[in-house]
């Protein structure tokens, strides 16, 4: 199955509720049926490719890249040290912090990601999934992209908050 990236968006009292009970976040994904979850952004194993064609750095050296870009897999705020989502625990973005990375993501072109796009580099670098080199590689990065885009814009024109995970 692999490791894949979700972003959940809430109104600030939803993300109020998780914050002060985060067990809440776990009952409410799972207690609706993934076909009614509109909220819910699954961007699969493309996560760590984005993070690279956006920022022009592996996720294991963000800390070379600045907010907002920084929150594209991890928010600045930990929901629950002790919740794992999967693979640590979720994330989250403010309605105002959101908004600053969607300022930040509306702005990039799809060129800038092919510009940003080498193969070999990301398999060097340990780019997660480490399968670059397929040729469709590029346009599942671009696709990606214009879902998370799209998704960043809902969430700041109706002033939610993001949560993020790995699972």
């Amino acid at each position: 199955m692999g490791i894949i990236q979700q972003y959940v968006r809430i109104d600030q009292d939803t993300l109020d509720r998780y914050v002060e009970n985060s067990q809440l976040l776990q009952d409410d994904l799972f207690s609706t049926p993934h076909s009614e979850k509109n909220y819910l952004l699954d961007i699969g194993k493309s996560w760590d490719g984005l993070f690279y064609v956006i920022t022009g750095e592996p996720l294991t050296n963000h800390k070379a890249v600045t907010p907002p870009l920084k929150w594209l897999i991890y928010g600045p705020n930990i929901l629950d040290l002790e919740q794992d989502m999967g693979y640590g625990p979720a994330t989250y973005l403010t309605p105002t912090q959101t908004q600053e990375l969607f300022e930040a993501v509306k702005v990039i072109a799809e060129q800038s990601l092919s510009d940003r796009f080498d193969a070999n580099k990301m398999n060097e670098e340990g780019v997660y999934p480490d399968f670059w080199e397929d040729p469709e590689a590029l346009n599942y990065l671009i696709e990606e992209f214009k879902k998370l885009k799209a998704f960043l814009q809902v969430a700041t024109q109706e002033n939610q908050a993001i949560i993020s995970f790995l699972c």
